[in-house]
């Protein structure tokens, strides 16, 4: 059996957290990334099901500061796990996470609490990471992204990351929650990023 892009459906069971800045993104991302999925992949309500089923065990002790959702996209089915950011090493502690997205704002300098976040995910053992280059729908300047993006790639390579190995996908997960289709298409970017660096 295969999906609707034509891939065969042999998908994985991952976890993934959001990390990064308070005001950055971090639940609007998890939001868009669910209505995304359900709108762009064929979702299948009993692999859900079972998404929701496995986060259980984890659910218990992250329930004081974090929410979960469910969704499945061409390759993988996820748990999302979302916190406050003060409560990112909580998150990092708790829940055995195969990957996270640093969320990051274009707008203004890279926050000293993503660094925070960096180190703690490292130390957790997380060694998947993408980067979410967030609100660049606010941009007046194009050439401000490419900017921003180079300080978060700086910010990598200070935590002793290759940044050319680490993906960064420039969005809005505010205007793709509102149903843009330019920019539902970061949220869906960021999704094929992770299936690949996941998926396996």
């Amino acid at each position: 059996m295969t999906g609707e892009r034509g891939r065969p459906r042999h998908r994985k069971h991952r976890t993934i957290g959001t990390i990064g800045h308070r005001g950055h993104g971090k639940t609007t991302l998890a939001v868009a990334a669910g209505k995304a999925a359900a709108k762009a992949y064929r979702q299948d309500a009993g692999a859900v099901e079972r998404i929701v089923e496995a986060a259980g065990s984890t659910r218990p002790a992250l329930a004081p500061y974090s929410t979960h959702s469910a969704y499945t996209t061409a390759d993988c089915h996820y748990t999302h796990f979302d916190t406050e950011a003060r409560h990112v090493g909580d998150l990092l502690g708790h829940a055995s996470l195969d990957g996270v997205v640093l969320v990051v704002s274009a707008l203004g300098a890279v926050p000293p609490q993503a660094r925070d976040h960096l180190r703690l995910a490292r130390g957790a053992g997380v060694r998947r990471l993408a980067v979410f280059l967030n609100k660049c729908d606010a941009l007046a300047d194009p050439e401000a992204a490419g900017e921003a993006e180079e300080a978060v790639r700086a910010l990598l390579r200070d935590q002793g990351l290759d940044d050319e190995r680490v993906p960064i996908v420039r969005g809005s997960a505010l205007r793709a929650l509102a149903g843009d289709v330019f920019w539902e298409a970061s949220v869906i970017e960021l999704m094929e990023t992770l299936d690949a660096r996941l998926h396996a």
